[in-house]
């Protein structure tokens, strides 16, 4: 009869130590296998789009499309993992990247790209330069309607 009594104890205690173990498996622990991330700015088709968990901003771009040619990317690392609902902007070339201006070379479309330069203005300045080539940056002040504000607007973008 002890015996017996023992036996139903130790009985009792693993069937109670192993009640309450086991639980239904919860999804919301296991992690997602991809993510939402949009992307703005200098690529083919801007949009959100849905990628890999480990993906990066180069695994993106390829989604949209690819960059445009205007994109600058010197900015960005391609290798950057995005968190979830994360915005990327590709950025547009700025001024300061291109291409300057030649006084002594350029034609009236590529004057005209200079801030504050039209058409008259274009004109006048391939007409001063048909009597007398430009020797240095600052000659430009002696074209008529470009001083010294006009000059530091352009200085910049010109050479000669």
């Amino acid at each position: 009869m002890k015996r017996t009594l023992l036996f139903f104890c130790i009985f009792a205690f693993f069937v109670f130590a192993y009640v309450g173990r086991y639980q239904p498996i919860s999804l919301d622990l296991v992690s997602p296998s991809t993510k939402t991330v949009e992307i703005k700015g200098e690529v083919k088709k801007p949009g959100v789009y849905t990628i890999k968990w480990d993906g990066t901003i180069k695994d993106l771009i390829q989604a949209a499309g690819g960059l445009c040619p205007e994109a600058d990317t010197s900015s960005i690392a391609m290798l950057k993992e995005m968190n979830p609902k994360e915005v990327i902007v590709i950025p547009r070339k700025s001024a300061t990247t291109l291409k300057k201006v030649s006084l002594n070379t350029a034609t009236e479309q590529e004057l005209q790209t200079l801030p504050g330069i039209g058409p008259a203005m274009a004109s006048r300045i391939i007409e001063y330069r048909k009597t007398k080539s430009f020797t240095s940056l600052e000659e430009i002040k002696e074209v008529k309607g470009i001083g010294d504000k006009m000059y530091e607007k352009i200085k910049d973008r010109i050479c000669l």
